[in-house]
């Protein structure tokens, strides 16, 4: 086994260990093993490429570096310290954040230790310090790429004071991200257990990335812009801001800034984060034991009848051949949790976009303006759901059993990309456009009506054209999750651009008398031309 640089640093600290009665030479063995094993890993990072060789984490230090290089402008960013470190501490929040997310959610999840060490002389003192250290020294690591030269640069101009402290106040993010996310999944487990538990984990996370793409908007709005220069000005919710909460020292100490709200936010950024980690350390054996809950499967009868299912299936499908597919795609990504984790991100980022953009909108003009304006087209962002969906209904966990669609007696190969891009369409994209649409339609009033439904089907070819596009000649669900086409970038570049194709028509005609219905009259024909064209059902195109 390798010994690992980061494992003789820690054998300083071994007596700091004994302290805490670990087992130190046990728990160096067990984090040594790890380490090991995770060369092996390939981040997510990598996820879309075929390199596989050699230690995969370490390689991948080097993008991290690429993505530090992004926050050096803005310690330039204006005069003001909160605003220059609240947007480093922000994007570093994210970085650091999804990374633990994506691929440090197995670590923290992790029972096979447990399972495998049950008969060896280890206490749960010692696993569980193991785990933490693991954790701790890739995110060190990472970390340590992702800010290593913008720190150097804050020390050269800012000075040893403010780069000491930026030293303190990430260390004490750093410990905030651990103790959150370990937190979170603990009352998750504390709460579900077996298959109910996998599933709601996944939107945990989801959840979290959402969060953070929409923290972005609302942390620039914190400021008052003037001018060139910038002013901070305290409201309410800048409490639940944690990036606001570690830049609020450099306002105050080297900014020379004393007032009180500013001393709050400090406090927080001190209090929370040791707070965090207490509580985690403390309830960690509870956490090891309930994450048995893992190992045992959902408890009760058989699921619940699938309505929507039966009603979609029945609705969009027209012969036996293309409903067997559709609930054999439909069942597929309601149960892959790899899936739904590449993909759910998207749609709930899909489904925010229209709404962020008209909050932008409103900052500009009095909200009664809203019932006037053109602001719906906003709903063509809804689009971007359908880019990423459909390029991933070629991929899956099941891969392997991509053979059974040679056997099937079916026909007409192109019924599978139908029946399957219908499902996902009906189960993924539907439900999110038609609350989107309910919302608008209360904010811009019943004239959207019929720009509402030409969206709607816009959409409905644009999946059509993208799917054709992107697995042209590929079954669906028949390459591994971990494997991607090297033009997938292009393509998701080319399908953005093509939106312009839908929205520009759409708002040219909409200037003419009974333009949205002539829009609306057009793009159904077109819909079914696309379709019947694109995905035709005799082959596989």
């Amino acid at each position: 086994m390798t010994d690992f640089r980061s494992l003789r640093i820690l054998d300083r600290f071994q007596g700091m260990f004994r302290k805490f009665g670990v087992s130190y030479p046990a728990m160096r063995a067990i984090v040594g093993l790890k380490l090991t094993m995770d060369e092996r890993r390939v981040p997510v990072v990598f996820s879309q490429t075929k390199l596989k060789e050699g230690n995969q984490f370490m390689k991948s230090l080097a993008l991290y570096v690429l993505y530090g290089l992004v926050t050096i402008p803005f310690l330039f960013f204006g005069d003001s310290p909160m605003l220059q470190m609240g947007f480093v501490f922000g994007i570093s929040m994210f970085m650091i954040m999804t990374s633990l997310i994506a691929d440090f959610s197995t670590v923290l999840l992790d029972v096979r230790d447990r399972v495998l060490l049950a008969a060896a002389p280890v206490d749960d003192r010692t696993l569980n310090a193991a785990k933490l250290v693991h954790i701790t020294i890739y995110m060190s690591l990472m970390t340590l790429a992702l800010l290593g030269i913008p720190s150097i640069v804050m020390l050269a101009v800012k000075g040893p004071v403010f780069f000491l402290l930026f030293l303190v106040m990430l260390g004490l993010l750093l410990l905030l991200i651990i103790a959150l996310t370990a937190i979170t999944y603990m009352v998750m487990l504390r709460l579900f257990d077996g298959e109910r538990l996998k599933d709601y984990i996944n939107y945990v996370q989801i959840a979290l990335s959402i969060g953070l793409f929409a923290g972005y908007q609302v942390l620039i709005r914190s400021f008052d812009f003037v001018g060139l220069s910038v002013e901070y000005v305290f409201r309410w919710w800048h409490l639940l801001l944690p990036p606001l909460w570690f830049a609020a020292p450099f306002e105050w100490l080297p900014g020379g800034n004393g007032d009180p709200v500013l001393k709050v936010l400090s406090a927080m950024a001190v209090v929370i984060p040791l707070l965090a980690i207490t509580l985690y350390i403390r309830t960690m054996p509870q956490f090891e034991q309930n994450l048995q809950k893992l190992l045992s499967e959902m408890k009760g009868g058989t699921p619940p009848r699938a309505f929507l299912m039966t009603f979609w299936e029945k609705l969009l499908c027209r012969d036996k051949e293309e409903r067997a597919c559709f609930r054999f795609a439909w069942q597929l990504m309601k149960r892959e949790r790899e899936f739904k984790l590449k993909v759910y991100p998207s749609l709930g980022i899909g489904f925010i976009a229209p709404f962020l953009f008209l909050y932008i909108f409103l900052q500009e003009g009095p909200i009664s303006s809203i019932g006037k304006s053109d602001q719906f087209y906003m709903l063509y962002f809804s689009f971007l759901v359908i880019a990423t969906l459909t390029m991933m209904l070629s991929y899956s966990e099941k891969y392997k059993g991509a053979w059974l669609f040679e056997v099937t007696p079916i026909r007409q190969p192109g019924v599978l990309k139908r029946g399957t891009l219908k499902a996902s369409l009906a189960q993924l994209f539907l439900p999110i456009y038609l609350l989107q649409a309910v919302l608008f339609g209360i904010l811009f009033g019943a004239r959207i009506i019929p720009d509402i439904l030409g969206i709607l089907i816009a959409a409905v070819l644009y999946a059509a054209i993208c799917y054709g596009m992107g697995s042209r000649g590929v079954l669906p669900f028949s390459r591994p999750m971990g494997e991607s086409l090297q033009s997938g970038t292009a393509k998701q570049i080319i399908f953005m651009l093509l939106i312009g194709a839908f929205v520009i028509p759409h708002i040219i005609l909409a200037g003419l008398p009974y333009g949205s219905w002539i829009y609306l009259v057009l793009i159904a024909i077109a819909c079914i031309i696309g379709w019947r064209t694109v995905l035709p059902v005799k082959g596989m195109a």
